[in-house]
């Protein structure tokens, strides 16, 4: 009830209470940093293995764990 109160007996304080802290808000919306898509980068290394004339399950075998293995080890 007091806010009610003082609206009708002060009509012009109250816009104005209600106009600064408008204002305030607007200003500290526009200086607020927001980003809505980021840039990201994420490390990423690809690693192709080919093997001439042999099966999926043997290039596995012998020669991608083999480089995961080794890819494992390496920092960051």
């Amino acid at each position: 009830m007091f806010v009610t109160d003082f609206s009708v007996r002060k009509p012009v304080t109250a816009l104005m209470l209600i106009l600064i802290i408008a204002v305030l808000g607007v200003v500290s919306v526009s200086r607020l940093p927001i980003d809505l898509l980021p840039d990201l980068e994420f490390p990423m290394a690809t690693v192709l293995t080919e093997y001439e004339g042999v099966g999926p399950e043997e290039i596995e075998a012998s020669v991608t764990r083999l480089v995961e293995s080794s890819v494992n080890r390496v920092d960051g």
